[in-house]
């Protein structure tokens, strides 16, 4: 039997990535199902008083009034055993009818604000700057909508809406998980207490449920300064990871946009409309930066013309000599003569978005080194965006005028250089977008990355996952643990831009291929992620269980590369079955695992399937390579020698071995 491999003491990634699972709740009766604190209005200063669901809500009988105080307790309309709270959303026109609309955050009056209803979750202690939280909650409405999220000091006092991303609900119930983050000084180094959901996100009105509320803190793990960094500038200016894809038409219109790390927003002379594409990588002439990514802007002029002065109801007015009133009207064009508007272009009409695989979380910890140059100098701002155009905020990495740019290059670095970490208005979001259009003309900027680092403990596996998942069926052997299946790598090599598996068999400490298993966390209750931690060795491999996670002794499942049997890009997966084991294939049974193999930090993942032969047959047919090179497989590609009887397949031909 071949060696077991070693299981590395630590863990990467997940729900147990920071090696401890001391999560303190901290707030009482989350099910709904117990007393609800009584609340008068005397008590608003004395938190003893307030209940753990709290509500700004203007109730449907009487909206002459906004209700502070207890959310209300109700029996799900669907389940009458089963308890939650609830909250009524109204309408504009009830507000409007009612003559009490709330003012949005510039005070004007008649607006309808995300915030006109709240549901706020009331912590039973202040939760204090550099902990971390976590949320985890049952929601649904009558209609589907979504949510914001802020921290309040107490329930009503804002501080900061920088906690969450907005929160999405369906008709039925829906379980929501947050990121962990970590609490920022921007949410009071005293600490918030109250979390707290604008839910007037519609104007069409809402009921909206909740139930099963998790709300939880610990201490982090503490980083020193020598942890390991991933760098989503895997390429530097030629970094082109496909990120995802956002929607820059509208909910009626969608125009889905594929993205990758660099993308500008400029006007189309085509179609006179801004487009969303990816930016050109020029040639600079310049020896310390021969390459470098291109960022255009354009002129405008505007034109300016009288039309007639209509009253409120659109009629001409008499100017009192004869004729109409006439003012004067100002239409901007750009160069191309397409039309901006009725107002000159702003500071973001053109926007460069670098974005990244990984979403942001508050208060994390980064590296962002870039040098930038331009025809004409500049001011160049930052906005935080979850992907490219969809904006979050604006304060977040150095503001309107950030980085002054002229025209020799200069190096920028954020982050941990100095001492900086990810904003609250950055969390969840995974783009940096810069503002280009600072002198309203002609200008054209480059762009040259060093990296773009977070935390290797802060990165999710989907983060550093490059390419798609490949399913994989793999027959499991009892009687032979030499016998394996042949696979096609190619996707794999692809992902990696390799050639072969030189760099695989042959590991480097800070480099090479290594290839990962699941593992089960420390407490699967309180942390039932598991994550990628145990390192399997080229051609030694390793065990797991009947679960599918890593175990650190030989009864279980051996599964490894086998360095004997590569063909070009097809390689040999050998399944092992312990008979001691205990683990039973029989009846159709499988066993699901994942195996991550890594490069650099980088991940290519196998969602694998193994069960009998007969079982995978069933299921679907076993992802076997044309056998080519010398070897003999059996019908069910897995590879065995002379003594093997029956009809086998070698170097692409079916023969019968007697």
């Amino acid at each position: 039997m071949k060696k077991l491999f070693t299981l590395l003491v630590g863990v990467l990634l997940g729900g147990s990535a920071f090696g401890q699972t001391n999560w303190t709740s901290v707030i009482t009766n989350g099910d709904m199902e117990g007393d609800v604190p009584a609340y008068s209005a005397l008590d608003q200063n004395t938190a003893d008083a307030w209940s753990s669901f709290w509500v700004h809500e203007w109730k449907k009988d009487d909206m002459t009034a906004r209700y502070d105080g207890t959310a209300e307790i109700v029996a799900d309309p669907a389940d009458a055993s089963n308890h939650v709270a609830k909250i009524y959303v109204r309408t504009r026109a009830e507000g409007e009818e009612a003559g009490n609309l709330t003012p949005d955050y510039t005070g004007a009056a008649g607006t309808y604000a995300s915030w006109d209803c709240q549901f706020m979750i009331y912590a039973t202690a202040p939760i204090p700057a550099g902990k971390e939280i976590r949320l985890q909650m049952k929601i649904k409405g009558e209609k589907a909508g979504s949510m914001e999220v802020q921290a309040h000091s107490l329930p009503g006092t804002y501080i900061d809406q920088s906690l969450w991303s907005n929160i999405s609900y369906d008709t039925e119930w829906k379980e929501y998980k947050s990121d962990v983050i970590q609490v920022s000084s921007t949410q009071g180094d005293g600490g918030f207490q109250s979390v707290t959901f604008n839910v007037s996100t519609s104007a069409e009105g809402n009921t909206i449920y909740f139930d099963d509320i998790k709300l939880q803190i610990r201490d982090p793990k503490e980083s020193g300064g020598d942890a390991s960094w991933i760098n989503f500038m895997r390429k530097g200016v030629y970094s082109d990871d496909p990120i995802g894809e956002t929607n820059y038409g509208s909910e009626e219109e969608p125009n889905m946009v594929k993205i990758s790390n660099f993308m500008i927003q400029i006007r189309d002379p085509e179609s006179g409309g801004n487009i969303l594409k990816k930016a050109e990588i020029v040639e600079t002439g310049d020896p310390n930066h021969p390459y470098a990514v291109k960022v255009p802007t354009l002129n405008h002029y505007s034109e300016t013309v009288q039309i007639p002065d209509l009253d409120a109801d659109g009629n001409e007015q008499p100017d009192g000599e004869g004729g109409i009133l006439m003012k004067d009207s100002t239409t901007y064009y750009w160069a191309d003569g397409s039309v901006i508007g009725t107002s000159a272009p702003a500071r973001y009409s053109s926007q460069f978005f670098v974005s990244t695989l990984h979403k942001m979380k508050s208060n994390e910890r980064y590296k962002f080194v870039f040098w930038v140059k331009a025809e004409k100098p500049a001011n160049l701002g930052t906005q935080a965006h979850t992907m490219p155009t969809k904006y979050a905020a604006y304060d977040t990495f150095g503001g309107t005028s950030a980085f002054p740019v002229s025209t020799e290059w200069t190096k920028f670095e954020l982050g941990e250089p100095q001492g900086q970490k990810i904003p609250g208005g950055a969390n969840g979001c995974q783009t940096i977008a810069f503002d280009c259009y600072d002198l309203q003309e002609e200008n054209n900027y480059y762009f040259v990355f060093e990296e773009f680092s977070f935390s290797e403990e802060n990165v999710t596996i989907e983060d550093r996952t490059l390419g798609t998942p490949e399913d994989i069926q793999l027959p499991v052997n009892t009687d032979d643990n030499d016998k394996a299946t042949p696979i096609d790598a190619t996707p794999m090599l692809k992902a990696f831009e390799v050639e072969n598996f030189d760099f695989l068999k042959n590991p480097k400490p800070t480099d090479g291929i290594k290839l990962y298993t699941m593992i089960q966390p420390d407490d699967p209750e309180d942390d039932p992620t598991p994550s990628f931690a145990a390192i399997l060795g080229w051609n030694d491999g390793g065990f797991i269980n009947g679960n599918g996670l890593s175990i650190d002794d030989d009864m279980g499942i051996n599964i490894r590369f086998d360095e004997e049997s590569v063909d070009g890009n097809n390689v040999d997966m050998v399944v092992w079955n312990n008979p001691d084991s205990g683990i039973d294939f029989s009846d159709g049974k499988t066993v699901q695992t994942k195996l991550a193999v890594s490069q650099s930090g980088w991940y290519y993942i196998y969602n694998i399937t193994l069960g009998t032969e007969e079982t995978l047959a069933g299921i679907t047919p076993v992802k076997a390579v044309k056998a080519e090179n010398g070897y003999i497989y059996n019908l069910s590609g897995q590879r065995v020698d002379a003594s093997y009887k029956g009809l086998v397949i070698k170097n692409g031909k079916k023969l019968i071995q007697k």
